[in-house]
């Protein structure tokens, strides 16, 4: 909305997301055994920064539809090969505890994306904003703000994508192994 899109394309773009998401979440599963787990997850990794860095120049609602399209493709096939991957990391016998705490961070993530969009939108409307703003100016400048804010998520990608980096999934297994035996 502060770039611009009023209420009713949020709805809109929310609710195209969700319907792409499952039939998505069965194409990236097809492409994980094609590929590899690993690879379709960098993939779909690369593409919310491609994403995230067109969100910040769209102008249009139709711009914006089609980012939902993507994101929901994205978001359904991430979430599904993730969760597979994961569950190839974790003993049988705790499935409920380890998934509990994949769940939690995943609260987190929820608390930690819109805080660094809002930090960052603070931060540059404060470090931009003139001291005896006209309208144009605040208009101008809160939009740039909102779009640093957005941009900022990429940060989020690519510390994700640096991590899943160093997961030996050799020495997860081995691990798994060993906790299935306690």
């Amino acid at each position: 909305m502060s770039i611009g899109f009023n209420s009713n394309d949020l709805i809109v773009a929310l609710l195209i997301t969700q319907f792409v998401g499952f039939p998505s979440a069965i194409v990236f599963g097809k492409l994980g055994q094609r590929w590899s787990v690993r690879k379709s997850i960098y993939i779909a990794i690369g593409i919310y920064l491609f994403v995230t860095l067109w969100g910040t120049m769209m102008t249009n609602t139709q711009e914006f539809y089609i980012l939902a399209v993507i994101i929901g493709l994205v978001q359904g096939g991430i979430q599904a090969l993730s969760r597979s991957y994961y569950s190839r990391l974790i003993p049988k016998n705790r499935a409920a505890e380890f998934y509990g705490f994949y769940n939690m961070m995943g609260k987190f993530a929820v608390i930690l994306g819109p805080v660094l969009m809002g930090s960052v939108g603070l931060v540059v409307r404060w470090v931009l904003m003139p001291t005896a703003p006209t309208p144009e100016q605040v208009t101008h400048v809160g939009q740039l703000a909102s779009r640093c804010g957005i941009a900022s998520i990429a940060i989020l990608f690519i510390i994700g994508a640096i991590l899943f980096s160093l997961v030996d999934e050799e020495k997860g297994k081995a691990e798994r192994a060993r906790l299935s035996e306690v």
